[in-house]
């Protein structure tokens, strides 16, 4: 799921916006004063009450967090209804809003624990189910999350809510044109509910139709700030964008904006300046954004390294070959289908696959996240030929998935990059899938993912250091596999290169692919298939030249990037 749409599924706007729920009124007069009125009443203990003097001394913590919540003072909201939890910890209201407090900080993981605990205690708590299921996508946790949205869109008290949940299900599920007929019957009933604009100007930018989701997305920015992130990727930012530009930083520079819609913008405010060629401004901005980021999410280096040194010491060639023998399972018809995408976030992932796929043999399946999921369901270290039986199925199973997304294909792409991680996996499994690894200047890789709010929690993201130590261990993981692969099943492809040869570079992705020359692909811009990632507007260009060497734009700023420079440039 992309970011603004986990930023659209938020149910928390300002006290004087137009309430999300779609009633017209403004929040502080609807939803937050509901909440405020049910709060305590609303939440108290199951069972036996507390003790009076217990009682005194909740209402107090309670009126006391009140009004911090009423300031937008998350931080010191939350040390109040942690005591207020540890004095009646079956409260669900309570519970609710400690996970409340926590998501607004910017801290999704203790606000899942706090919202589930809520849902536990009072089933049916249509809060703090929404509120839940916004720190699961927060935390890169969609299959969780797309399970509360099903359970929404069924059982939300308000018809339009309940509406807007199943239009989000929807579309997570992957089923654009039902979730985009909810919204435009929802915004006809409620025009003024802000996340519903945003979510249709999400979908109507992954189809390509920038100009209408623009329009919708800067409706929404007027009482969903968020939305402005959306806004900044589908369009170029001019000089005649400026009001915009300036209200967007006006909004993040108030006080009480919460952490989540602050980054939004603040990263939305890095496009837009960096559109407008003002390269300090925008650096700012996304510094910021990432400080911002950082307070939930750092990389952990010692265990990333150990972890690459697990999948070197485990994925050697030998090893590889003898399980590979052990699972005993036959060629399957559909074998070949799988062209796995790879590679650093950033590094032209997409238009590999946007280039591919404008093959008519060839059809896009985007990231998928099946390998990933089935793997956490697994004990890897027992995979072996004990486990054939759980290793075919999954074979079978991904090849199911492959099918529905191209019926007819030769070639089905899927475009994860993180699946450098799981080339084991995929080798043992799948044996003649084909492997494209995709490369960038090192440079123009790290700045550009310092600049992107990602959906999943990229832990290494948000900091420079971070980011060339995780480069590394990639580029070490990386090496190994070009060791080890055979190279009818692994080829890669330097960004750079094609971009100052095509052609050349195309034909002999086709060829790789095992299929015929087709001119469609010299053309991948024509291509009208759904596109979900940060680069969905430059998808719909030309090929283009501008975005190589763009590090030489924010060399002042490179700082720890530095280190991954050739010695020439490094030097300079």
């Amino acid at each position: 799921m992309s970011t603004s749409a986990a930023a659209i599924a938020r149910t928390k706007v300002g006290r004087n916006d137009a309430c999300p729920c779609g009633s017209g009124r403004k929040y502080k007069h609807c939803c937050q004063a509901k909440e405020a009125r049910e709060g305590f009443r609303a939440g108290t203990t199951r069972g036996s009450e507390p003790p009076a003097a217990v009682r005194q001394r909740l209402q107090r913590l309670f009126l006391e967090a009140k009004r911090c919540f009423d300031a937008r003072r998350w931080g010191e909201a939350i040390p109040l209804f942690r005591e207020i939890v540890r004095l009646d910890p079956n409260n669900p209201q309570a519970h609710h809003d400690l996970g409340m407090m926590w998501l607004f900080s910017g801290r999704p993981d203790e606000a899942a624990a706090s919202l589930r605990r809520a849902v536990e205690l009072r089933p049916g708590f249509d809060s703090a189910l929404g509120h839940l299921a916004t720190a699961l996508l927060q935390q890169g946790r969609e299959r969780e999350a797309l399970l509360a949205y099903r359970k929404l869109g069924r059982s939300a008290d308000d018809p339009a809510l309940r509406r807007f949940y199943l239009a989000l299900a929807l579309k997570m599920e992957g089923h654009p044109e039902e979730a985009e007929k909810e919204l435009r019957g929802l915004i006809a009933l409620a025009p003024q509910m802000a996340r519903a604009r945003a979510l249709l100007g999400e979908l109507l930018s992954d189809r390509g139709m920038f100009e209408e989701a623009a329009d919708h997305l800067a409706k929404a920015t007027e009482d969903f700030p968020p939305a402005f992130q959306q806004l900044a990727v589908v369009k170029r930012m001019t000089e005649a964008d400026r009001p915009l530009v300036d209200r967007m930083r006006g909004v993040v520079e108030r006080p009480g904006l919460d952490v989540f819609p602050r980054i939004n913008v603040h990263f939305a405010l890095g496009k837009a300046y960096d559109d407008l060629g003002d390269y300090a401004e925008a650096m700012r901005h996304c510094e910021e954004a990432n400080r911002l980021r950082a307070t939930s999410v750092r990389l952990d280096r010692a265990a990333l390294a150990a972890k690459y040194d697990s999948l070197i010491a485990g994925g050697a060639a030998e090893a590889l070959e003898r399980a590979r023998q052990a699972l005993a399972r036959p060629a399957g018809p559909g074998d070949e289908l799988p062209v796995f995408i790879v590679g650093m976030p950033r590094s032209g992932t997409t238009l590999i696959e946007q280039i591919l796929s404008s093959h008519p043999a060839v059809a896009a399946g985007g990231e998928l996240n099946f390998w990933g999921d089935r793997l956490r369901g697994w004990e890897t270290s027992r995979i072996g030929a004990a486990e054939a039986g759980m290793l075919s199925k999954a074979a079978e199973d991904y090849r199911a998935l492959l099918r529905q997304i191209g019926p007819e294909a030769l070639r089905v792409t899927d475009k994860r990059p993180g699946n450098f991680e799981l080339l084991w996996l995929i080798r043992l499994v799948l044996p003649d899938a084909r492997v494209i690894h995709c490369r960038r200047d090192p440079v123009d890789t790290c700045l550009s993912i310092f600049f992107a709010n990602f959906s999943a929690r990229l832990d290494y993201a948000c900091d420079r250091g971070d980011l060339v130590f995780f480069y590394r261990q990639y580029e070490r993981l990386m090496d190994h596999w070009r060791r080890v692969l055979p190279p009818d099943r692994f080829t890669e492809v330097q960004y750079e290169t094609l971009i100052a040869d095509r052609e050349a570079e195309t034909r002999r992705l086709v060829a790789f692919c095992g299929l015929d020359w087709n001119e469609a692909c010299l053309t991948p811009e024509r291509n009208g298939r759904v596109v979900k990632t940060a680069s969905l507007w430059q998808a719909r260009q030309p090929v283009y030249e501008t975005s190589v060497g763009r590090w030489r734009r924010y060399e002042p700023w490179l700082g720890e990037l530095r280190e991954l420079l050739p010695a020439a440039e490094a030097g300079a």
